[in-house]
């Protein structure tokens, strides 16, 4: 029986388009189409479309629904960079509604290609089944468009707007391209230092960490944490022993500062602590010992003529975000999301030594991902 639907379904599938147009537009002014052979094939194939048992129209129906929503959440997904859940639940809000028109067109076109064939014509579908089939199609959607307009919501919470205000160009520039954090104030000018007061959600607890974004000349713009910055400004500032800045960064475990002259490193639950002439590297070996354990551990760093290989060990995951960038340019920070345990990079800088930390990620129903903190920075050497 199956194989008998498929072939008539492929024989009327080869009649073109414009034969089935023109059998269909027979068949509602109730003329015999004129050649016998496309006749019997329309026919043929309304019949068994009409009693094709249930399992095979819900595999039939349902698999191309599904096929479809698939690749349109994944089109979505890749070229819209769609949270999946999000694409999945919208491809089926789409998809659905069109499926059933779709359906129910062919059903009528084959309950109206079935009556030229000899005998009774086929039973009308009663009235209640089409109004169950209607709720169920109304329900899918429904629940589809909700959990569509949910993860989108959801999405904008957890990154949202920042106020307007009057921030410093390289200041928004910087924030355009990072994406970290926002400003709580206007940019001031007090002691002879340029600044813009920042915030930072905590990736955690949601927390929001104070920090300060400031502008070193020739370069792009640093978040300081308060603390680093105030150490900083009681040490002279710009014009002081240390200098100007030329990196920073912070983590759970500390926080820290290089100037052209020296370093300013808190670690966490201390005072910040002021090291003239040191430079503080926060990347260390492949080989260093992985202190805490709960952020993965990059165990392999090296390059060689196929490109750099970095691997690293950690727990079950769904995905792992790997960051690499050269050393002292955290501006030109690249990113990709990786399944497996290693990674070979290519197209990298020669004679340039590269930074790269590794987050582990947990996918979240309706939220965006949870991932750990970075692991620790390893650095490595190209060329």
């Amino acid at each position: 029986m199956l194989a008998e639907i498929l072939g008539t379904q492929f024989a009327w599938w080869q009649l073109g388009f414009t034969a089935r147009r023109a059998v269909l537009r027979a068949a509602r002014r109730g003329i015999p189409f004129p050649d016998p052979d496309v006749r019997q094939v329309a026919v043929d194939w309304a019949v068994r479309r009409l009693a094709a048992p249930r399992w095979w129209r819900v595999v039939r129906d349902g698999g191309t629904t599904v096929l479809g929503m698939v690749c349109l959440a994944a089109l979505a997904n890749v070229m819209a960079e769609a949270d999946g859940l999000v694409a999945l639940s919208g491809a089926a809000a789409c998809c659905v509604p069109l499926t059933a028109c779709w359906l129910r067109r062919q059903a009528r076109h084959a309950r109206l290609l079935a009556g030229m064939a000899p005998g009774d014509p086929p039973d009308p579908v009663p009235l209640r089944g089409l109004v169950f089939r209607a709720l169920v199609v109304l329900l899918v959607t429904g629940a589809a468009a909700a959990t569509a307009v949910l993860g989108v919501a959801a999405d904008r919470a957890a990154r949202p707007d920042c106020p307007p205000f009057t921030v410093d160009a390289p200041v928004l520039a910087w924030l355009a391209r990072a994406g970290e954090g926002c400003p709580t104030g206007d940019t001031v000018e007090a002691a002879g230092l340029r600044y813009t007061p920042w915030t930072v959600p905590d990736r955690f607890t949601g927390r929001r960490v104070a920090y300060v974004a400031y502008v070193p000349p020739g370069s792009g713009a640093l978040l300081l944490t308060t603390t680093v910055f105030t150490a900083w400004r009681a040490a002279g500032g710009p014009s002081g022993r240390l200098g100007e800045p030329i990196d920073a960064g912070a983590s759970d475990l500390v926080a820290y500062a290089n100037f052209h002259a020296g370093t300013i490193v808190q670690p966490a639950g201390r005072p910040p602590a002021v090291h003239m002439g040191r430079y503080y590297d926060a990347a260390g070996a492949p080989d260093d010992a992985c202190v805490p354990r709960d952020r993965p551990c990059v165990t392999t760093a090296y390059a060689d003529a196929a490109g750099a290989h970095i691997g690293w060990r950690y727990g079950s995951a769904d995905a792992f975000n790997v960051m690499w960038w050269p050393r002292g340019h955290t501006e030109l920070v690249t990113q990709r999301e990786v399944a497996g345990y290693d990674l070979t990079l290519t197209g990298l800088r020669p004679s340039t030594v590269y930074v790269v930390e590794v987050a582990a990620c947990r996918k979240r129903f309706l939220r965006r991902s949870e991932c750990t903190w970075p692991s620790a920075r390893v650095a490595f050497r190209v060329g």
